[in-house]
């Protein structure tokens, strides 16, 4: 991957009608934190729970899971609905629900993400692999590992809609 800069301009964070989150096409950029500035995300076995908590959401919720990179401090996806009546707004706040009951599991005390979520609706005049290639090279931009294939909370999965 290379290096990209910001591939949108974010916009104050006004959610848009619940129904856009709903349209299968439409492709979600959610950043969600960790609780007050903590930085759960070190822990090799905690990571790994998250990441097979969110690829079992993801089935379960039935979305698209097209990118996704666990940093130290956050979580960024970009997801889209499969099908109707499947809904981003769901699977984000039942993700982080049954992520942060399995973070308990494994010794995590408290709360584990902030009460709100960041989020994006892609246009379809921005490019969606370039948002893609954003997360996954966040790891880099932020000197964790030299490049995105070394770092291991993070990756393209299902293939991009457009």
């Amino acid at each position: 991957m290379t290096r990209s800069t910001h591939p949108y301009v974010p916009a104050r964070n006004e959610r848009l009608s619940a129904e856009q989150y709903a349209i299968v096409g439409n492709v979600g950029f959610f950043t969600m934190r960790a609780y007050k500035r903590c930085v759960p995300f070190v822990i090799t076995e905690l990571n790994e729970a998250i990441l097979v908590t969110l690829l079992a959401e993801r089935l379960r919720l039935g979305m698209e899971l097209y990118a996704y990179c666990l940093m130290p401090d956050h979580l960024h996806v970009l997801i889209g609905p499969k099908e109707a009546g499947r809904w981003m707004l769901t699977f984000v706040d039942q993700f982080k629900g049954k992520s942060t009951r399995v973070s308990w599991a494994q010794g995590w005390r408290g709360k584990l993400w902030q009460p709100r979520s960041y989020d994006h609706l892609v246009r379809r005049s921005e490019t969606l692999r370039a948002i893609a290639e954003y997360i996954i090279d966040n790891p880099v931009r932020k000197g964790l590992v030299e490049s995105s294939e070394a770092y291991g909370w993070g990756r393209l999965l299902d293939p991009l809609p457009w």
